[in-house]
């Protein structure tokens, strides 16, 4: 018999990020993370390569255990309005944000960082956009998924 996995809803807030189980669900804890996009926004838009740097290195702090608490076969989504206008600046078709997609975002992150003109990608680079999408993609490496479903 094959289980169907667990599906975690993801919200990224100003202090926290929240993954919970999605309703129906039974038998896991939901997860507060101390890390949001007012806890990793730096001055500066688009942040510097090194305040990327650090909200990294602070995403991963707190992201380190969360494959161990969501479980091998978990699946994140989101009805995140936020997440979901990131997505649609990346090839993210039929309501999936997979990691290489991510990754093709974070890439242009750091290109406008370095300093890529403004008129070259309309990627917004604000930190509280750079915060969402770092976390994301910090989640999705050290949680071992392979990426974010779209929900309505």
């Amino acid at each position: 018999m094959n289980a169907v996995a667990p599906l975690w809803l993801l919200l990224i807030q100003e202090r926290a990020t929240l993954i919970q189980q999605a309703p129906g669900a039974q038998n896991a804890a939901d997860l507060t993370l101390p890390i949001g996009t007012a806890t990793l926004r730096r001055h500066g838009d688009p942040p510097t390569p090194l305040q990327i740097e650090h909200a990294i290195e602070s995403v991963e702090d707190v992201v380190m255990n969360v494959r161990a608490h969501l479980g091998a076969a978990a699946r994140l989504a989101t009805r995140d309005a936020a997440l979901h206008a990131l997505a649609r600046h990346a090839d993210a078709a039929g309501g999936w944000l997979g990691i290489d997609a991510v990754e093709q975002l974070f890439s242009r992150l750091a290109a406008r960082a370095a300093g890529r003109p403004a008129a070259q990608d309309a990627l917004p680079v604000d930190g509280a956009s750079a915060a969402r999408l770092v976390i994301l993609r910090e989640l999705l490496h050290h949680g071992a998924l392979s990426g974010l479903q779209l929900l309505d």
